[in-house]
């Protein structure tokens, strides 16, 4: 399944935070401009939207653990949108421990996923 192949369905926004602005960048990235439908402020809402087949939804791996038995969940391999996530901390606050645990574990994940790492020091 391509992100392109769900051109034509009516979208359900997430309504707080990024997520719609991830959900619009990855549909444009994949050569269309979404319908929005529908917009819910958590994924509850949003997968209860789905099941009564009001539309479609991108939702993030964590809202997946929440099985809906309406719902049909695809993995999007070649189309996988990103978040951009920046850890900002106080000057002189990095070298503390629990901060380092944090920064050293961000930094890993994004040596596995091939993701940039950058800190301004």
């Amino acid at each position: 399944l391509r992100l392109a192949d769900l051109a034509a369905e009516p979208w359900i926004f997430g309504g707080s935070g990024p997520w719609s602005e991830i959900t619009t960048a990855a549909c444009e990235a994949a050569g269309f401009v979404p319908e929005q439908a529908h917009s819910a402020s958590g994924w509850t809402a949003i997968l209860a939207m789905v099941e009564a087949g009001m539309g479609v939804a991108l939702i993030p791996r964590m809202a997946s653990a929440e099985r809906r038995k309406g719902v049909v969940l695809r993995v999007l391999g070649a189309d996988l949108p990103r978040r951009h996530v920046v850890a900002a901390v106080r000057q002189g606050a990095e070298a503390g421990p629990a901060v380092a645990r944090v920064l050293a574990a961000l930094k890993q994940v994004s040596a596995v996923r091939g993701d940039s790492f950058s800190s301004s020091e």
